[in-house]
């Protein structure tokens, strides 16, 4: 119960579906956090609902188990993530541009990239973590690329070969820096490799007079 301004006393209310939501992403922060910091092993759930300040029985409520809240922690740092749809009077150049830049800005932040090397290192002892991470990558990455393409006639209707050649390609030199452990691309590197890629994919790699794009 609480006190309003003219004195009177008021039963607090029920948990809205908005405080359920905030509550939720506020554990979910917490779980990445915690996977990023500590690595999977070492991680619990008791861990995670003190720290969120749930109880344990609310957290197993909402997820079965730690590979199902480290799911929803993959799915959680994925809404970063763009959707490759036109905005009105847009090319297809500029909204895979547009795209293939967002993607790169979401997978660059701290939390997204202590997640990846989390599945990298602690897969060999956690196999299922492998499996989770290519799941995520398939629904939140490679198909809805593909739905694009295909709405533009350049995806066929039973493959998705070319969604996973655009973002290969579109995340070449992310990868690569992350591999010898360089610094991220700078905003200006990420906009020009997205062009390069756009029209490579698009166009080719030779212009029509055969010069390189």
């Amino acid at each position: 119960m609480r006190a309003t301004r003219t004195g009177s006393v008021t039963r607090k209310g029920r948990p809205t579906a908005d405080d359920a939501r905030r509550k939720m992403a506020q554990v979910l922060a917490v779980a990445t956090e915690q996977f990023g910091q500590m690595g999977y092993r070492a991680v619990t759930m008791r861990g995670v609902a003190e720290k969120a300040q749930v109880s344990t029985r609310t957290l197993y409520n909402r997820y079965a188990d730690k590979l199902s809240l480290f799911t929803a922690c993959l799915d959680f740092e994925s809404q970063a993530f763009p959707l490759p749809a036109a905005l009105p009077g847009e090319t297809v150049e500029a909204v895979l541009e547009r795209y293939a830049v967002g993607i790169v800005r979401a997978l660059s932040s701290d939390s997204s990239k202590r997640l990846g090397m989390l599945v990298y290192r602690d897969s060999l002892e956690f196999p299922e973590l492998l499996r989770a991470a290519e799941v995520h990558e398939d629904r939140l990455l490679i198909q809805p690329l593909a739905t694009y393409l295909r709405t533009i006639g350049l995806e066929s209707e039973d493959s998705d070969e070319r969604a996973k050649l655009f973002l290969a390609m579109a995340l070449a030199q992310w990868h690569r820096r992350g591999t010898y452990r360089r610094p991220p691309p700078q905003k200006d590197q990420v906009i020009r490799h997205a062009s390069l890629v756009v029209k490579t994919f698009l166009y080719g790699a030779l212009t029509p007079d055969g010069q390189a794009r």
